[in-house]
């Protein structure tokens, strides 16, 4: 059902609930009359309810988290609820502040950032537990969803290969995959899987977190190695500018990719296409232990 039709349903109900309820108030001794205005407050507001989240979905600040295991029965221990559910969030928010700043959070994620992503538990769904989170979609000063930014981060990671698995490390920060990493230990410890969607403005983004995918992401995660990072001044060509937070340099050693944190995209959007431009950027070059190769992968500081 779509959220206009639930939120004239629960207007609907609502009125009749105050109907209801004046009618009782004025007839106190009638005991059906009074449990009929309570039942229907109660349905009002529970479609009031669905009416929040069907909203919240369609326009892309709802995560579905479906916890699936023999513990997973609509209700789980308060423990392994914290221990997955916890890391979770502390990895959005950290992916979060690196994808507004550019750099790591330094004890949590800058008051700023919690404050625009507004992470609230909208609701525990019974049978095979389901976790309902809601966040604000709207955009901050560059024009852009830090929240949908960090969505976006999560289900690249999650959904990656030892290919671009760096890019994606890069993307969120080594605190924000560590807790991934908490996350998935979570799990694994609950004895759970887990199964994530989330209706982002491009179509829908899943996640089967089967207990073999967990012990890849997992895997992939426990590879990670503090990088060594440098400052770089790069000129060169512009190449590109895309809405994922790229720009593309063509210098004399080749094409050169840069990730720009949300708070220059202001600086960014002054560049033109073929315009010669002077960056700086931090370069950090991580080790694969698997490929057996250094992977270099650039942040913008300025545009100069």
């Amino acid at each position: 059902m779509s959220a206009t039709f639930l939120r004239d349903h629960a207007k609907a109900l609502s009125s009749f609930a105050e109907a209801t309820r004046q009618r009782a108030k004025s007839d106190p001794s009638d005991f059906f009359l009074q449990l009929a205005a309570k039942n229907q407050t109660a349905a009002a507001r529970s479609v009031a309810a669905k009416a929040s989240i069907a909203s919240a979905e369609e326009i892309g600040e709802l995560v579905d988290v479906r916890l699936i295991g023999p513990r997973a029965n609509g209700s789980i221990p308060l423990d392994s609820f914290l221990s997955t559910i916890g890391p979770l969030s502390k990895a959005w928010k950290l992916a979060a502040h690196r994808l507004r700043y550019g750099n790591e959070a330094v004890r949590g994620a800058a008051a700023d950032v919690v404050s625009a992503l507004n992470f609230k538990l909208a609701g525990l769904a019974p049978g095979s537990t389901h976790v309902l989170i809601t966040g604000n979609a709207a955009p901050d000063l560059s024009g852009e969803s830090l929240l949908q930014a960090a969505l976006d981060q999560t289900f690249l990671l999650l959904n990656s290969s030892q290919e671009d698995f760096y890019d994606a490390v890069d993307a969120v920060g080594g605190k924000s995959a560590y807790q991934f990493g908490e996350f998935m230990k979570g799990l694994e410890n609950a004895g759970l899987a887990v199964q994530f969607s989330w209706k982002s403005p491009k179509g829908l983004r899943r996640w089967e977190g089967r207990p073999d995918e967990i012990t890849r992401v997992r895997a992939l995660l426990g590879t990670i190695n503090e990088p060594e990072t440098y400052p770089e001044k790069i000129e060169g060509s512009v190449a590109g500018i895309t809405d994922t937070g790229r720009l593309a340099l063509r210098t004399a050693d080749g094409k050169i990719s840069i990730r720009f944190p949300l708070k220059l995209a202001d600086q960014v959007q002054k560049l033109r296409i073929m315009s010669q431009a002077t960056i700086s950027v931090e370069t950090s070059k991580y080790w694969d232990s698997v490929a057996k190769k250094d992977i270099f992968k650039r942040r913008l500081v300025s545009v100069d």
